[in-house]
């Protein structure tokens, strides 16, 4: 059988290939990225990545609820969660990737200040979130400390991994990492606001770090308060697998900034 090259041509006049998974072909008529996020695609993936920095300030550092410089594990280690309320007792869902860079998520129930053992070992942590029925009434912290203070509250404020800010249920951090399951990821949107309360510009920028690299930014711009920025990729911007990607600010003065990136990938 010969071949057959074909091509779809909508009516404003774009091309559109024919994908095929597993012998399968694949035609949708809205863009991949949503059709990936409504299961279309097999063994595709589709990811949101969000963050709140309640306290940004004049200085470079990540947006997410932690609001000071986020320290990346160099090795897998033990992380433990725990509270900063002796209350909660809910059950947690955290999301990351364990030592061979694969994807990985476990279950844990607080215990309050007590630091709970999370199993396996970690290399990143991107997500956590609450599957309880009440809401975290402390700050639920992961992290490389069995808080030897006792209060929930690890010692050491580079040791925290991830945290969920009071009543808040989930984590809120424009940071991820691409698994090792994969050749690349792409990146399809990214955004940031600024709130309004005060008059005040921050920069923000989109970093990835390729693996045993550095941090490159690959976009950077600027939002005066009360404001938001978005870039919508009309072509996906590609990662290469085992990268970091992050979110940046640096504001001018004390400001709320909110910002994240959506992204998709292919499981091998």
């Amino acid at each position: 059988m010969i071949p057959v090259a074909a091509r779809l041509v909508d009516k404003d006049g774009a091309i559109h290939g024919l994908d095929f998974i597993e012998d399968m072909q694949i035609v949708v008529s809205f863009p991949k990225a949503e059709a990936i996020a409504e299961g279309k695609y097999p063994h595709h993936k589709f990811i949101s990545k969000f963050g709140h920095d309640s306290a940004a300030e004049n200085a470079t550092i990540e947006v997410w609820d932690g609001s000071f410089a986020y320290s990346y594990l160099s090795s897998a280690t033990t992380l433990y969660l725990s509270s900063s309320d002796t209350n909660d007792d809910q059950v947690y869902e955290v999301f990351g990737l364990d030592a061979d860079w694969e994807e990985q998520m476990v279950q844990v129930t607080a215990n309050g200040f007590v630091s709970v053992v999370l199993s396996s070992t970690w290399i990143r942590v991107f997500r956590v979130r609450n599957l309880g029925t009440t809401d975290n009434a402390g700050i639920i912290y992961v992290s490389t400390d069995n808080d030897a203070g006792g209060d929930g509250v690890p010692d050491t404020q580079s040791d925290i991994k991830a945290q969920i800010s009071v009543g808040m249920n989930q984590t809120l951090m424009a940071i991820w990492s691409v698994p090792n399951k994969t050749n690349r990821a792409f990146i399809t949107n990214f955004y940031a606001s600024m709130s309004a309360a005060t008059s005040k510009t921050a920069e923000i920028g989109l970093w990835v770090r390729p693996f045993g690299g550095v941090f490159q930014v690959k976009k950077i711009f600027s939002i005066n308060s009360g404001n938001t920025f978005q870039l919508k990729y009309d072509f996906a911007l590609p990662v290469e697998g085992k990268s970091d990607i992050k979110v940046t600010s640096n504001a001018s003065g004390a400001a709320e900034i909110s910002a994240g990136f959506d992204l998709w990938y292919e499981e091998l």
